[in-house]
């Protein structure tokens, strides 16, 4: 189910070399995205800094900066 995304924070793994993005959902919801490069962690904090809304499917782990995601009849 998509939820939209109200806060984040991003985490960089220095001896790892891996970044995890934490999520703060609507409703008092979390996720996270793991095994990040430092690619991915810098083009997905792009786009929570500078789109609005940004959304994210709790099962599958996507994202989306559409108004509302058309993939799905549950929104929320």
């Amino acid at each position: 189910m998509w939820k939209r995304v109200e806060g984040y924070s991003l985490y960089w793994a220095a001896a790892e070399k891996t970044g995890t993005v934490y999520l703060q959902l609507d409703g008092g919801g979390e996720g996270n995205i793991r095994r990040l490069s430092r690619q991915e962690l810098a083009a997905i904090g792009d786009i929570l800094r500078n789109e609005s809304p940004v959304w994210f499917h709790s099962t599958r782990g996507d994202l989306s900066t559409e108004t509302v995601p058309r993939d799905e009849e549950e929104r929320i």
